[in-house]
């Protein structure tokens, strides 16, 4: 009976112990590191207490069911329970101030709408313009059909590029400026309006030169092979323009060189399918490497020249 006795009152302390641990908080457990249990101490890992970086963790301590044997009435032992708390994955939004508003937003919003409307209206022209991009009898193909769908179709793609183009150059150079100063719709368009001119005289210069030392119909079989790379580049650089445009963090690096990885590819691609075009006419290598850098390198040259002056 006397022995009874104090296990009711070991029992009584030990419920009142019990209805103060429900209120231990993480910060009670980290600052002690041991919790008596009802053999010994015990010490509690250290690594328990420290919570994840990416995981917000609490422990509550819950007493097991007691057991009873005849008239011997056992001390529950205490188990710690891991909680997990997490809030979903949490995007910072990226805070942009445009001085002029985000005409960028309206400007590319109208490049996919008039993507858009060549895929609908032309799909079979887009698959047959990348095939022609690496094999050059799809492209000569093209180059002799020239139907009134291949031309309705090339002329959004190339206003596409023009305008892609244009802004791709145009945010790269209000990355190398300090700042959003050169944010401004005024330097859009002197940018579009210079690739215009750029690609405009670039044509001219290449009939007036081909008509004197090639011939008019390859220069033209050239000049289309042209269109059709700057179409594809149109095509494949609008996603990266769009990803430098609304990039999450305030340094589109990864995008910036993915788009100079793609004009590069399909400028390098184009060399090669117009010295193709050029050694089927059997035109002097030493005159094909004149003809390429009076035209294609030596402005690149002059434009770098002036950028950097």
């Amino acid at each position: 009976m006397e022995n009874f006795g104090i296990n009711d009152n070991q029992d009584t302390s030990w419920s009142g112990a019990l209805a103060g641990a429900d209120s231990v908080t993480f910060e009670d457990i980290q600052a002690s590191s041991f919790i008596q249990d009802s053999a010994a101490l015990i010490q509690i890992d250290s690594a328990l207490l420290t919570p994840s970086d990416s995981l917000f963790r609490f422990w509550r301590i819950q007493p097991e069911e007691k057991i009873f044997i005849g008239d011997a009435r056992y001390l529950p032992d205490t188990s710690y329970v891991e909680h997990i708390l997490w809030k979903g994955l949490q995007m910072v939004p990226r805070e942009k101030n445009y001085p002029d508003g985000d005409w960028l937003s309206i400007i590319l919003f109208f490049s996919f709408v008039l993507l858009a409307s060549v895929s609908a209206g032309f799909s079979k022209y887009i698959g047959t313009l990348f095939q022609s991009l690496i094999n050059y009898s799809t492209s000569f193909r093209m180059f002799r059909e020239k139907n009134y769908s291949i031309l309705h179709g090339a002329f959004r793609l190339e206003v596409l590029y023009y305008i892609i183009f244009s802004v791709f150059v145009f945010q790269i150079i209000v990355l190398a400026s300090s700042g959003n100063a050169l944010f401004r719709f005024l330097i859009y368009a002197q940018t579009f309006g210079a690739v215009i001119v750029y690609f405009l005289l670039k044509k001219l210069a290449y009939k007036t030169l081909g008509s004197i030392f090639i011939g008019a119909a390859d220069t033209s079989e050239f000049l289309f092979n042209m269109d059709n790379f700057n179409r594809g580049t149109g095509i494949v650089l609008f996603p990266t323009v769009a990803l430098i445009a609304f990039y999450p963090s305030e340094d589109p690096l990864f995008a910036v060189l993915a788009g100079v990885f793609t004009v590069v590819v399909f400028y390098v691609m184009l060399l090669k399918r117009g010295i193709s075009i050029l050694l089927k006419k059997q035109f002097p290598i030493f005159y094909l490497f004149l003809y390429l850098c009076t035209l294609e390198f030596l402005p690149l040259l002059l434009i770098y020249k002036i950028v950097i002056g």
